[in-house]
């Protein structure tokens, strides 16, 4: 994603004292999350982070250290999935394979682990994943890459953009409770809101 943005004077946090104080604090651990990765290891969440990094185009530690926190979260947290097809392993199992699945084959391409890689290496390993080619080896057979693939990239792009530095960028205003939207007509915006190229 491009780090230019349409709102450069607008920050969505200086409205934090309209919203109600339970999304205050939620929001409030999202721009400064606390590192405790619960599920995954720290070579796991660093891994993930460095795929991260490159599947939403953004190389910003906090943002990313959020991103990866939210997705430890989630696999700590003892609410089950909602759905998922058959043959395809809980997220937990999808997860912890998965990842060491991606440093299998970083070495078995580049004979070095995915975070040594540089940036083009790994997008090419990325790459390989997500077009399921060439990647079935040992062990992993059972494991459909793209499944694994599809499954970061849709809990990462959820995670970043739910990030209020990232609301900013693309002018989000950020939780209606219990304010709301008044001018919701096309074309109008309410005075809190942002304002394009607004400077």
């Amino acid at each position: 994603m491009a780090k230019s943005s349409e709102y450069p004077a607008y920050d969505v946090w200086d409205q934090h004292q309209e919203w109600d104080e339970h999304t205050r604090k939620i929001v409030a651990k999202r721009r400064t999350p606390d590192v405790a990765h619960q599920f995954l290891t720290q070579q796991e969440a660093l891994t993930l982070q460095a795929a991260a990094a490159i599947l939403v185009d953004d190389m910003r530690l906090d943002v990313l250290t959020y991103v990866t926190q939210h997705i430890d979260d989630s696999l700590a947290s003892p609410v089950g999935e909602s759905q998922r097809k058959v043959g395809v392993p809980d997220k937990k199992t999808l997860y912890r394979q998965g990842l060491a699945f991606l440093d299998e084959v970083s070495r078995s391409t580049h004979q070095a682990e995915f975070l040594a890689l540089d940036r083009e290496r790994q997008i090419e390993v990325l790459t390989k994943l997500e077009s399921d080619k060439d990647t079935r080896i040992g062990e992993w057979e059972q494991l459909t890459p793209k499944t694994f693939f599809k499954r970061v990239l849709k809990d990462a792009v959820d995670a970043y953009y739910s990030h209020p530095l990232i609301w900013s960028e693309i002018g989000y205003g950020g939780p209606a409770y219990p304010r709301g939207y008044v001018r919701v007509e096309k074309g109008l915006v309410d005075p809190w809101e942002a304002k394009r190229h607004e400077a």
